[in-house]
């Protein structure tokens, strides 16, 4: 049952960690991938946001905790729970509004994390007790193979590269409409679950036999690694999109990757009845649905508003200055006194500085000669 409260309230401190980088990173000026030094420059600088990793790292701590005797998807639905504070605090707080569809995603993706839990319910001769409690998992942590650890970090670090460099190029024009932040948040996903998976390994560790020996292994390097990645991809989505999006699909992307990434590393156990063993499968299908249920792109309305905030301010027209006095060799030319039609002034048209007068009252110079 402590595990059980542990894993909720790391929901919740993750919550609060959102909304201080989502508050930290409106302040600043646009940070992007293609400048990383200069974006991690701003970044550090901001207390805020320095504030919100601290945060994070606690809520790391205390869902890491919790996995070290209880099984991933055992956690899934106090991700349920949060979802509802996460859509009060952006409602409330940031103004944001759920079309349909998002909210159509929504439903399926507590669907997904229900049904992922409902697997764990006792089989045959097994108390919920048992069910609900995972052994074995410091020594699987320990024993951790060079190239399984590999293949859970090298994908986590190239597909958020891919995405963001191939499938989610902004496009411009009149009629583009902003990004609701999917790739991003698939992205961030991916390597917050990385971060999650050897953060869990790292407990597993400490609370074993020989907890000074994590030190020696590459936890630290991969954890470290795969965070500050995440929260940078992290950062940049939520200074770009809102706010309910782009943390609801980093927490399906990384709760699905941490289930999967835990079975391959320590072990996860998986149902062995095949209707509890369909379940915990209908409900990676269902969290898979939920991530392309969501759209991609802002609603016109939405798009527009979003357009319209981001133009620079129309310089208003200002009248040219008086014209200057006619050169000498103009009077000269017309007489001593200069006439009384205006002279055109204007940049651009040839005959700069030349008297300009109706027809029929420009000075006659006689008759030309018949030719």
């Amino acid at each position: 049952m402590q595990a059980v409260v542990l894993a909720c309230a790391a929901q919740a401190v993750y919550i609060v960690a959102y909304v201080l980088f989502k508050t930290a990173t409106g302040r600043m000026s646009p940070i992007g991938g293609r400048h990383p030094l200069h974006a991690a420059g701003r970044l550090v600088r901001s207390p805020r946001w320095l504030t919100g990793v601290l945060v994070l790292l606690a809520g790391f701590a205390l869902s890491a905790t919790a996995l070290v005797t209880l099984p991933v998807v055992a956690t899934l639905p106090a991700f349920g729970l949060s979802l509802v504070l996460l859509l009060v605090v952006g409602m409330s707080g940031f103004g944001e509004r759920p079309t349909s569809r998002e909210w159509l995603a929504a439903l399926i993706t507590v669907a997904a994390m229900v049904t992922a839990a409902l697997s764990v319910m006792p089989g045959h001769g097994e108390s919920l007790a048992e069910a609900l409690h995972r052994t074995g998992g410091a020594a699987a942590a320990a024993a951790l193979s060079p190239w399984k650890a590999a293949l859970v970090f090298v994908p986590s670090l190239a597909l958020p590269l891919w995405l963001l460099g191939v499938r989610d190029r902004q496009v411009g024009g009149r009629h583009a409409r902003p990004l609701t932040g999917i790739a991003y948040g698939l992205g961030a996903g991916v390597l917050l679950g990385a971060t999650e998976v050897f953060g869990m390994g790292m407990a597993m560790m400490l609370a074993g036999p020989d907890p000074w020996a994590v030190p020696a292994t590459a936890y630290p390097a991969l954890f470290l690694l795969a965070g500050v990645l995440g929260l940078g991809m992290l950062s940049i989505g939520l200074q770009r999109c809102r706010l309910t999006i782009i943390v609801t699909v980093v927490t399906v992307t990384a709760k699905t990757h941490l289930l999967l990434s835990a079975t391959l590393l320590y072990g996860e156990p998986w149902p062995r009845e095949s209707g509890l063993f369909l379940l915990r499968v209908a409900g990676v299908g269902l969290a898979v649905l939920a991530l392309l249920a969501f759209p991609r792109h802002e609603r016109r309305g939405r798009a527009r508003a979003a357009r319209d905030a981001g133009r620079r301010p129309v310089l208003s027209w200002v009248p040219p200055a008086t014209a200057p006095a006619r050169p000498v060799h103009v009077q000269q030319r017309i007489g001593a006194q200069p006439p009384a039609w205006p002279v055109a002034r204007a940049a651009g048209f040839r005959g700069h500085g030349r008297p300009v007068a109706p027809r029929g009252d420009l000075p006659s110079a006689g008759p030309r000669p018949l030719r």
